[in-house]
């Protein structure tokens, strides 16, 4: 039997708190294994005061800021809240760190710099070892760190941070779409990381993060996705991963209409103002932008490729719902009805 794969899913703070603790609950019976809760200060609720009250309203789910920064919290104050949310949730909790995208650029500054978050990760592990860090001339240590192991994961999706994520993290969140030739060369990346460690892949816990939509029919689910797939691909981190993907995209000129899209493309509040923004893109060219990108069909669809992704070596995903001012009820009940019981049949998810 092949090893079980394990799904997160993103949960957008954007909902009144009560809304958000139902939302989570129905992620639990829904049949998750966690949910990553969105940091962006102007965008979503506070992430680590919903993760607390999640703690208390979930028995089994994983939880974890997705992803938090450098910046807004100091990493004493990012070790201090992760710790107490663990002490909710004892052994289900972990942190993962980003640079920081809509949380720096809704407040006119530029996302964290590969030197900070080496600096940042590094000082949140040897605070939550219960070990004294250094803060220019003082020394400090967190005075109520359990010890029991809580994972700091790096959020990457550039060459050169999933290399450092492989070297100093306890994994990755790998925020670089997915499929074969993606993976081939994300992997490569991350070996060489840990290798400068003296690591293996094996030794690091590895989530590879997708856009997601799953709706009745393949086309509805395209139309939905272009925002996102239009930002990935051609706006923003698709740029080195078009090639390993096997796509070349034809000559495009980006329309002023995207830029005026508050705060950005895939974080539209008015989604359907985001996708007219992309009629610039062709449906063939959003097509294949979202094979490459992640989980984008039928629910049928999410768990045929899911099934591919996995005969890669693929074991651990963070579904990345399309509206992040809409609750992901049909994503929800799409991997509840149709996905997971398909993949529990294949042996690709344990029984319960």
């Amino acid at each position: 039997m092949a090893a079980p794969v394990q799904v997160h899913i993103r949960v957008p703070g954007t909902a009144p708190m009560p809304e958000l603790m139902r939302l989570i609950q129905s992620i639990e019976a829904g049949g998750f294994d966690g949910a990553g809760i969105l940091d962006s200060q102007l965008l979503s609720r506070d992430t680590f005061v919903t993760l607390g009250q999640a703690a208390r309203h979930t028995a089994r789910l994983n939880l974890f800021p997705a992803v938090t920064n450098p910046f807004t919290r100091h990493p004493s104050v990012l070790a201090s809240a992760i710790a107490t949310v663990e002490e909710l949730a004892p052994g289900r909790v972990k942190c993962v760190i980003g640079t920081g995208y809509t949380s720096a650029s809704t407040i006119g500054r530029k996302a964290a710099r590969l030197d900070e978050m080496r600096e940042c990760i590094a000082t949140v592990k040897t605070l939550l070892a219960g070990e004294s860090a250094r803060f220019g001339d003082s020394a400090a240590r967190l005075g109520y760190a359990s010890g029991r192991r809580i994972p700091v994961l790096m959020a990457a999706s550039g060459p050169k941070a999933i290399e450092l994520a492989g070297e100093i993290a306890d994994g990755p969140l790998l925020l670089v779409g997915a499929n074969r030739g993606i993976v081939a060369r994300a992997l490569e990346h991350l070996a060489r990381g840990a290798q400068r460690a003296g690591r293996r892949i094996d030794d690091l816990e590895v989530i590879w993060a997708v856009g997601t939509a799953t709706l009745p029919t393949t086309a509805e689910a395209l139309r939905e996705a272009r925002p996102t797939a239009v930002h990935w691909g051609i706006l923003r981190w698709g740029g080195y991963w078009l090639e390993p993907a096997g796509l070349r995209l034809p000559p495009l000129t980006v329309p002023d209409a995207v830029w005026k899209v508050y705060p950005d493309l895939s974080h539209a509040h008015d989604w359907e103002a985001a996708i007219a923004a992309t009629s610039f893109v062709p449906d063939e060219v959003v097509a294949q932008l979202c094979e490459a990108m992640g989980l984008i069909g039928t629910p049928a669809d999410c768990a045929a490729r899911i099934t591919e992704l996995t005969a890669l070596g693929v074991r651990s995903l963070y579904l990345m719902p399309l509206l992040t001012f809409a609750p992901p009820a049909g994503e929800i009940a799409g991997f509840r009805d149709v996905v997971f019981p398909r993949l529990t049949a294949a042996g690709l998810r344990a029984t319960s």
